[in-house]
């Protein structure tokens, strides 16, 4: 059978190959069944699957801190001052030097060096002048003897500080412990691997047993030198710090004649706890000019809000207020905790000559103020638990659970009745800028029966509260959500033609064949690319809609800057359509055969193709990933490095013959044990109807393929 390619030759399959029994049942009907490429034998060889390199969580890296930085914030509690050969600073672990950082042995002790025992155990770390997601750590103990390396840390505690001000030196009680575990008595590099990603701007590494010493630690028992007479010396000739970040890009395959767009990168978050001031009732008010202050308080006021769902709070309609304050310093004033517009009631801070009180006012019809109140002179600093009660004629005030019994100077007494004036629409302030005061918590409610204002407290007067209506309860909410994660380095995109390395816009099937997606990582400080932090997959969006996740990349590299630079391939390897008459004389259906050429790098191996098709060129939503591809290798003599893989569509009915069919092909293989792939430049299509007619005008088809698809296209015709 013969393929027809866009250069108007043909292309004929190698003889002697046999069809594969791998069906996709699950495409769309007007494709029917999908059969993947015809096996071969090569050489006597049948073609094998290699074995994959399992790939790294898919947008997850390491990105490494630069070891300048760490150099330079190095610390520690002991180190060997002055240096005695490679016996040294702490700086030195996180250098490259063949030397390493020692506990002291020889000079005087420095100020703040601390005096190494069995229960003050030597520590090494550094800073990041910054704040970074600390991931991994790595501990490289001293390689210049093998056979003579019991200074080296066997059991170790790590732990980190995160400081509000990244350069301040960590205090005793500003360190967390990360993770605790042994190393083993190699001279090789070691990990630890934290199982969570911590926020830090410090970490220190604690030798609490060294291969000399086991301090009667039963685990570390049995290493080079145990015993319970050593527990000072301890080095470190290499250790480098690692932090998490994201990198999951995603580049939209070229699609003749539009724009090329940029490569995307996925925008990462983390869950985030924030404390946020909220009216938790129905129909909440607006509380966002609040500021929440680190000790679980709010400050700043709430003014100009609609309080219309108050307005049931009129006349004789007993109601409660609840408030928690702090009272961070004595009153300078008269400082609004809770007020409604027109003046029907308030609570304050407030002082009588240089009295601190609580005050609790109310407006009668009238216009007469009434009162009541209680010195806190004694509870500044503290927290206070407000209630206040206005039983529809009188009011009550507890603090801290005790009742205030002063109503004086406002023409008021305890059993003084009144009825309380109407609030103004769109008027209630809640807390003042600059107060002493600050908020936990207010809330207002009614419904609350028959209460009086010198009721029993706790028996009455709370399970009142606690069970009427809440028309107002604003307090510190704490909520998780998702935040945007700032990246480590900056993204940067451009294609290029591949063969002539001028940079393109625009995809154009005439004049270019092959395009190159970059995309270039440049690392903010304190970081750095390292070859380990490669990402191994991109993700590729295959017809302008349908993303296809976790591609292996088609290559990728660090420069001696840490700047990473990471390339996807497309490149024209469709050479056409044929058909196969699996049929016989029934020309009511048939099979299509899409070919495909490509070569691979010198060295590497082919570990198959996948396919990604449909009925429309927007729509590729099926896949075909056989578990093992076969191939052919010299395809109509193009020499050995050329392979030649073929998607085939079964079963096509001759309603459908003038209908295209759509495909754009992906080839996987291995270079030194690492996955990459690359990718067809265009969505490839044919219909029955124009590989047929090719089939006829071809001048190197045979009489018995001209005669089929004459039949074809009569059938066609019908």
């Amino acid at each position: 059978m013969c393929i027809r390619d866009r250069s108007n030759s043909v292309e004929c399959i190698a003889s002697g190959v046999k069809e594969t029994t791998y069906m996709d049942t699950s495409a769309d009907l007007t494709l029917g069944t999908i059969k993947y490429q015809v096996s071969a034998v090569v050489n006597g060889v049948e073609s094998v699957k290699c074995d994959l390199v399992a790939a790294k969580e898919a947008g997850t890296i390491l990105m490494q801190v630069k070891p300048s930085v760490l150099q330079a914030n190095a610390i520690c509690n002991t180190q060997q001052k002055p240096e005695q050969g490679k016996d040294g600073l702490a700086s030195w672990a996180f250098d490259e030097e063949k030397h390493w950082w020692h506990t002291r042995y020889a000079g005087d002790r420095e100020s703040g060096e601390d005096n190494i025992s069995k229960t003050t155990r030597p520590w090494i770390g550094s800073g990041f002048g910054q704040e970074i997601r600390l991931k991994k750590i790595t501990y490289t103990g001293r390689t210049d003897q093998p056979e003579n390396n019991h200074n080296n840390i066997i059991k170790y505690s790590l732990y980190y500080a995160d400081m509000e001000e990244p350069t301040a030196t960590p205090a005793s009680g500003d360190w967390v412990l990360a993770k605790t575990g042994y190393f083993t008595s190699a001279v090789e590099a070691q990990d630890i691997v934290l199982e969570e990603a911590v926020k830090a701007t410090h970490f220190k590494l604690v030798a609490e047993n060294t291969n000399n010493w086991a301090n009667n630690d039963t685990a570390a028992n049995g290493y080079h030198g145990a015993g319970s007479n050593g527990g000072g010396d301890t080095s470190a000739e290499n250790i480098k710090v690692y932090a998490e970040d994201t990198l999951n890009l995603t580049v939209k395959a070229p699609i003749d004649g539009e724009v090329l767009g940029e490569t995307e990168n996925a925008v990462s978050s983390e869950c985030a706890e924030e404390a946020v001031v909220e009216d938790v009732t129905d129909n909440p008010i607006d509380t966002t000019n609040a500021v929440v202050n680190s000790d679980g308080t709010f400050s700043g006021q709430i003014t100009g809000v609609d309080d219309s769902k108050l307005d049931v709070l009129s006349g004789n309609t007993p109601f409660m207020i609840r408030a928690k304050v702090k009272l961070n310093a004595a009153p300078t004033g008269n400082h609004v905790l809770i007020n409604r517009g027109g003046e029907p009631y308030q609570i304050a801070y407030g002082k009588d000559d240089t009295v601190s009180r609580i005050k609790f006012q109310m407006r009668d019809t009238g216009g007469t103020w009434h009162e009541t109140k209680v010195c806190v002179t004694d509870k500044i600093g503290q927290e206070i638990d407000i209630l206040a009660l206005y039983t529809g004629s009188t009011m009550g005030l507890w603090v801290d659970g005790e009742r205030c019994t002063d109503y004086s100077n406002h023409n008021s007494n305890a059993d003084s009745t009144y009825t309380m004036r109407g609030g103004a629409a769109n008027a209630l302030k809640i807390g003042e800028s600059g107060s002493p005061a600050s908020i936990e918590s207010i809330q207002i409610v009614n419904n609350i029966g028959t209460v009086d204002s010198d009721a029993n407290y706790n028996s009455t007067v709370i399970p009142a509260f606690n069970k009427a209506n809440e028309l107002l309860n604003i307090q510190i909410v704490k909520k998780t959500h998702l935040v945007e994660r700032t990246h480590n380095y900056t993204l940067a995109t451009k294609w290029v033609d591949a063969e002539s390395q001028t940079e393109l816009t625009k995809a154009d099937t005439k004049t270019v064949k092959k395009y190159n997606a970059v995309a270039i990582a440049t690392p903010a400080e304190p970081f750095m690319f390292t070859g380990n932090s490669v990402p191994e997959t991109i993700n590729v969006n295959v017809d302008g809609t349908n993303v296809i996740e976790s591609v292996p990349v088609t290559s990728s590299s660090v420069d001696e800057n840490g700047i990473l630079t990471l390339s996807y391939n497309f490149e024209d390897l469709f050479i056409g359509g044929s058909l196969r008459m699996d049929y016989g004389k029934d020309y009511t259906k048939t099979s299509m055969r899409f070919g495909y050429d490509f070569t691979l790098p010198e060295g590497a191996d082919f570990t198959g193709c996948e396919w990604y098709y449909g009925t429309t060129a927007t729509a590729l939503t099926h896949r075909l990933a056989p578990t093992s591809t076969k191939y052919i290798t010299n395809p109509g003599d193009k020499g050995e490095g050329v392979y030649r893989s073929n998607i085939v569509f079964t079963n096509l009915g001759s309603a459908n013959y003038a209908s295209d069919v759509y495909a754009r092909v992906l080839v996987k293989y291995t270079l030194d044990g690492k996955n990459y792939s690359k990718m067809g430049s265009f969505i490839d299509t044919r219909t029955v109807e124009k590989v047929a007619r090719e089939i006829q005008n071809s001048d190197k088809a045979t009489q018995r393929e001209k005669d089929y698809a004459e039949n074809i296209l009569k059938e066609l015709a019908k």
